[in-house]
């Protein structure tokens, strides 16, 4: 017996030193996730799974029947493999089979009593919900989600009971004929994610999920169906989804094994040196006050006399003819505002009177249109606060002075800390040059400051008109006005203590200026802008002209914003000093008067706000009134760079391998636009440089990209030489946007004339000539003025309404790039492929099919309905908030026109060229004062410019519109694009004019047609 045991221990362990590498290499297996690896070329489903791509999938042949001890082979091999992309999962399977046999046709009929391939999905392993697909061997298919396991209940997506599973069968024999052999067959199919919402849709890279791969095969060879699985079933139930394997969805990252040729790396191995400034910091930053509030193109920041309450004028529907007045108490918590009152335009001011403790009373500047008048006014309406409602009494309103103005309205006022009287802002009526020759004209309220008194008021009118007034006696004169030459007072304030009046004044061509109001003065609008000649030729008004207290050049403002007097304690070096600042460039300055002198302006701080007021809060402390919705405080800039460390060459920024043969370093990622700017015909190239730790674009459909602190954008540019002569291009400027403790700046650097290295351009800017040999012009050459814009210039477009980056968008992206070595794709596919996007997969692939209902004839509720429908989930896994997948392919994504491309639809091509080059400004929260909005996607309400008559300059057009329809000659959109000078669009980077546009706008508006009155019928010959 002892021998027995012995022999038979000693064949155990001989079975066992046989067998275990055998069951540890299984076991290791099991362990392991299968790989459903990234398809990044297309696969057409025809059955036979030829395209390449396939090569790359991880095979899956380990099919048998593992419920019986022990487990046997499948009687018939099984070889099939998984793939997937952003939009699809493919499966495609190989199968030997004798006797092919499918009867079924009907979707969703019992397959498994036919030959029948079938896959089993399960998301998470926390949640019940899985899905089965099966595909027969005659092309049949059957698509399920099970909630729970139990009951095989049916819970399908669609009404008709489909998802949109789609396979192809590919047959090696005859089909349901017992009595020939055949020898296989082989089906392709897709699973479209869109279809797994309710288990959170489409996997992210790198995550896990459970699945099984199935197979009956009937045959006249074999008794019964044999069922087989590559998966570990401990019982013969295919839906026990505990023994599913893992699944590993491997993304196009980690899938570039079969990318050929590669793809540029995306990170650069000579770190950028674009770090810091050149220029000493200014001595303060702004930072979010009142962070979780959020208001809609605030105008005014007033505190409210006897309270802990802060007011703001909001611009937010005055495309509706309404502004709204807010209350919110000063608390840095403060989350939420109250309606105080709603005025009939956009109100730009407001001040309460010196005794509103006892009357109540609060005054408000606004331009409106009054019902049964034509002309728009500016005007000054008295209102009472009701000290219960805390509202104002709509009933209180009386007008109590008012002009005709329509453009550059003033409407800003204050109450004199010295004399109580009411002083009051006024621009000079029109929106470009003083067309009506209003600055230097005494006879009406046009262009000035006016003093009125409020409380005394005369008998056939709510003012009167104070005796000291300079102009009372002067014919001609109106008594009101108590300075003049003013082109457009931007806000106006007094000085508490000191009385002096200050005024902020946005200039045209070149200047912007701030003034120290005099009883009196003349400051000399429009014969000057501040102390340059405009129209010297124009009469002047019958006083000498006064200097500004400030003149800024347009190299660094250029539409600026009056301020307050600081007299709070978190700054003692600011104290007594008017502060101001520029609307365009974000730039903050401060004007200090000693009482003797007046010394010159000090920057203070240069941010990214489009600041449209200053005021104070209940403690005196300065707050900055951001139009695109955020109030800011300064605080002391931290310490930061050295400025001599800033790379003063292109050849030191680390950004170029070899800057003279202009050939970017390892990883900096080049790119392309759909419809570039236009830039004096200027031949470009552009960079993108990101950083080495997170690395990470977050992908929006209509802005522009955002982008991790530290990127930076190239963009070189090049002249030919010969025009039309790529051969003799030349370098002459390379341009860095780079981001930098969240806010955007740019700086220029200069070509030499050797073509070896760039210089950095200093802060202002510089400008130059170049001279182009031209066998078109008479003379044989041509001279072409180039401006190096100043640091302020490149914020004036790539500003905050512009959301800062101008060609990184989608629709601008969407494109094939050559990126050299054979390689060219879409650029969308190149950083999804690189692992570069941060998208939300979910709320686009929502929209597009809500989109995709309406198209096909629902209405929009019904529509959502449907969507929602698709999308409810109940205890299932959740869709994951951010992927690096693109939701959808680049045919789903808008793609911008090029406008020079004679075979593409010419609305397109309009509306790219006006996207790209004017709605920088003429968009919502913009610099551009018309109410118009020029993007590519604008709805024609918004668009505004057919048939409308334009607010600017008219240019002696007859019958002038912005786009008169059928009439460019009538039309100012395509005079502006036409001419160069004063009234040029675009008004910046630009000396020549863009002939090719210019023809294809004038074809535009050509073929545009008046609206039609749909309510008027149809006239009968």
């Amino acid at each position: 017996m002892r021998l027995r045991i012995v022999t038979v221990c000693c064949l155990a362990a001989l079975l066992l030193a046989v067998l275990e590498p055998c069951l540890a290499a299984e076991l290791a297996a099991l362990a392991r996730p299968v790989e459903c690896r990234w398809a990044d070329a297309p696969i057409t489903l025809d059955g036979v799974a030829d395209e390449a791509v396939w090569k790359i999938a991880e095979p899956i042949d380990n099919f048998s029947v593992p419920w019986i001890t022990p487990k046997r082979a499948a009687l018939t091999a099984t070889k099939a493999r998984l793939l997937w992309d952003r939009e699809y999962l493919y499966f495609f399977a190989q199968m030997t089979d004798s006797d092919l046999y499918a009867d079924i046709t009907d979707h969703d009929g019992e397959l498994w009593r036919n030959d029948v391939f079938e896959i089993f999905l399960k998301p998470a392993d926390q949640h019940p919900g899985y899905y089965e697909f099966q595909a027969n061997a005659g092309g049949a298919v059957l698509d399920v989600f099970f909630p729970r396991r139990g009951g095989h209940v049916f819970d399908r997506f669609k009404s008709d009971g489909d998802f949109d599973f789609q396979a192809k069968v590919k047959r090696q024999g005859t089909l349901n004929d017992w009595t020939d052999k055949d020898t296989g067959w082989s089906v392709e199919g897709r699973l479209r994610w869109r279809d797994f919402a309710r288990t959170g849709g489409r996997p992210n890279p790198g995550e896990i999920w459970k699945f099984a791969m199935c197979r009956y095969d009937y045959s006249v060879d074999f008794e019964g169906p044999d069922l087989s699985t590559c998966a570990p079933l401990t019982k013969a139930n295919f839906h026990r989804f505990e023994d599913y394997l893992p699944l590993q969805f491997v993304g196009p990252v980690e899938s570039q094994q079969s990318r050929r040729p590669p793809l540029p790396r995306p990170l650069p191995v000579v770190a950028s040196r674009i770090i810091g400034s050149p220029d000493p910091p200014p001595p303060y930053r702004a930072v979010r006050a009142y962070p979780a509030l959020e208001l809609k193109h605030p105008l005014t920041f007033v505190h409210e006399p006897g309270t802990n309450d802060l007011l703001s004028i909001l611009n937010a529907k005055a495309d509706q003819g309404v502004s709204h007045l807010v209350r919110f108490p000063d608390q840095d918590a403060a989350a939420e505002t109250e309606v105080v009152g709603a005025f009939p335009g956009i109100a730009y001011g407001l001040a309460f009177h010196p005794r509103f403790a006892q009357n109540r009373l609060v005054f408000v500047g606004m331009n409106l249109k009054p019902e049964g008048r034509e002309e728009k006014f500016t005007r000054v309406v008295r209102y009472r606060l009701d000290p219960e409602t805390r509202k104002l009494d709509p009933d209180s309103a009386v007008t109590i002075i008012e002009w005709p103005s329509d453009g550059h309205n003033g409407g800003d006022l204050g109450f004199s800390p010295k004399d109580g009287m009411l002083y009051v802002t006024s621009g000079d009526g029109t929106s470009d040059s003083d067309g009506n020759l209003t600055g230097q004209d005494l006879s009406n309220l046009l262009g000035a400051v006016l003093r009125i008194d409020v409380d005394r008021p005369a008998a056939d009118k709510p003012y009167s008109v104070p005796a000291d007034n300079p102009f009372r006696g002067l014919a001609g004169a109106r008594p009101e006005i108590w300075a003049y030459g003013l082109r457009n007072p931007w806000r106006m304030s007094f000085d508490p203590r000191s009385g002096r009046l200050w005024v902020g004044n946005n200039g045209q061509d070149l200047w912007e200026q701030v003034y120290l109001i005099e009883r009196g003065a003349n400051y000399g609008w429009s014969v000057v802008e501040g102390t340059h000649p405009f129209y010297r030729e124009r009469k002047q008004g019958p006083h000498p002209l006064s200097p500004p207290a400030a003149d800024h050049p347009h190299s660094e403002a250029r539409s600026l914003t009056g301020g307050v007097t600081y007299y709070g304690d978190k700054f003692p070096d600011l104290r007594g000093m008017y502060i101001y600042g520029d609307h365009s460039t974000g730039k903050i300055w401060g004007l200090l008067h000693t009482g003797k002198e007046l010394l010159p302006p000090r920057e203070l701080a240069d941010t990214s706000l489009q600041i449209t007021g200053f005021g104070l809060d209940t403690q005196g402390e300065l707050v900055i009134v951001d139009y695109a919705g955020g109030l800011y405080r300064l605080e002391p800039t931290p310490p930061g760079h050295d400025p001599l460390a800033f790379p003063r060459k292109l050849s030191e920024t680390g950004l170029f391998a070899d800057t003279p043969g202009h050939e970017p370093a390892p990883g900096v990622i080049p790119y392309s636009v759909n419809s570039p700017l236009w830039s004096d015909g200027a031949y470009k190239e552009r960079f993108i440089v990101l950083p080495q730790e997170k690395p990470e674009i977050e992908v929006t459909q209509k802005y522009a990209w955002k982008f991790p602190e530290l990127t930076v954008f190239i963009k070189s540019f090049a002249l030919e030489q010969t025009v039309g002569d790529p051969t003799t291009r030349r370098w002459i400027e390379t341009r860095l946007m780079t981001l930098q403790q969240g806010e955007w700046v740019g700086y220029t650097y200069r070509w030499n004339a050797e073509q070896t290295d760039a210089v950095l351009v200093e802060a202002g800017g510089a400008d130059t000539e170049f001279v182009q040999q031209d066998p078109q012009a008479a003379s044989g050459e041509r001279v072409q003025p180039w401006r190096f814009p100043s640091r302020a210039d490149c914020m004036t477009c790539h500003s905050r309404a512009s959301h800062f980056v101008l060609g990184l968008t989608t629709a601008q992206l969407n494109r094939d790039h050559d990126y050299g070595n054979g390689l060219v794709q879409n650029q969308l596919a190149t950083f999804e492929q690189m692992g570069l996007l941060k998208t939300k997969w979910e709320p686009e692939v929502r929209e597009a099919m809500r989109k995709e209902a309406i198209d096909a004839g629902l209405k929009p509720s019904a529509a959502g309905a449907l969507v929602t429908k698709h999308f409810a989930t109940r205890s299932q896994r959740r869709a994951v908030p951010t992927t690096s997948l693109l939701a959808l392919g680049a045919d789903a994504y808008p793609r911008l026109a090029d406008p020079y491309d004679e075979t593409a639809d010419l609305d397109a091509r309009a509306r790219s060229y006006l996207h790209v080059n004017c709605s920088i400004c003429h968009i919502g929260a913009g610099g551009g004062n018309s109410q118009i909005d020029l993007s590519h996607d604008a709805k024609d309400e918004k668009f505004n410019v057919l048939e409308v008559a334009p607010l600017h300059h008219q240019f002696d057009l007859p019958d002038a519109r912005i786009v008169a329809a059928g009439a460019p000659e009538r039309s100012t959109l395509l005079h502006r694009m036409a001419i160069r000078g004063r009234g040029q669009m675009p008004p910046l980077a630009t000396e020549r004019v863009d002939e090719p546009a210019v023809a294809m706008m004038k074809r535009w508006i050509q073929q545009q047609q008046l609206p039609v009155d749909e309510e008027e019928p149809p006239s009968v010959d």
